[in-house]
């Protein structure tokens, strides 16, 4: 059985001084990839930004005017963070019109679920016809039997009022 101090001396980095640069290079490896994914997006996005903003204007030109809106609400109440969401939407004009794009296409097919959801709602649904039946007796309940429970005293008290008391 091995004790506390060899169980720390298998995992320490005292036997081996370079012991920590192992997981230093697989962090900046790791980085650097994502840096390099990142910047790849970011110039696909810059590509097709005119493409994009295009087709957010016909899919519905009401997402670009609502951000434009959001800008102007933003530079009036604060000026400050209105710049500088306007100089962060110019720098970063491929993926604002990213967001805008994919806005507009998240709102067409909540709509057209909406619309679809709505269509069903209005249509007749499919009936059967019941035949209509004249008796009267269909109505009617069957007699009690037996004698009716009138309330006494005795019938009053029982051990769940005592409960109460």
């Amino acid at each position: 059985m091995t004790d506390y101090k060899s169980y720390k001396m298998s995992f320490s980095s005292s036997r081996n001084p370079l012991g920590f640069l192992v997981p230093l290079i697989i962090l900046t490896l790791f980085f650097t990839a994502l840096f390099f994914i990142a910047k790849s997006i970011f110039i696909a996005l810059a590509y097709a930004s005119p493409v994009l903003i295009l087709l957010t204007l016909l899919i519905d030109w009401r997402v670009i005017s609502e951000y434009l809106q959001f800008i102007w609400k933003l530079l009036k109440e604060n000026s400050v963070v209105g710049l500088v969401m306007i100089l962060l939407s110019v720098l970063g004009f491929p993926i604002v019109f990213g967001f805008l794009f994919f806005k507009a296409l998240g709102r067409r097919s909540i709509k057209k679920t909406i619309e679809q959801i709505e269509k069903e709602q209005k249509t007749y649904t499919d009936y059967e016809e019941v035949e209509d039946i004249d008796d009267e007796t269909f109505l009617e309940l069957p007699s009690k039997q037996g004698k009716p429970i009138i309330m006494t005293k005795q019938n009053e008290n029982n051990d769940y009022d005592e409960v109460f008391k």
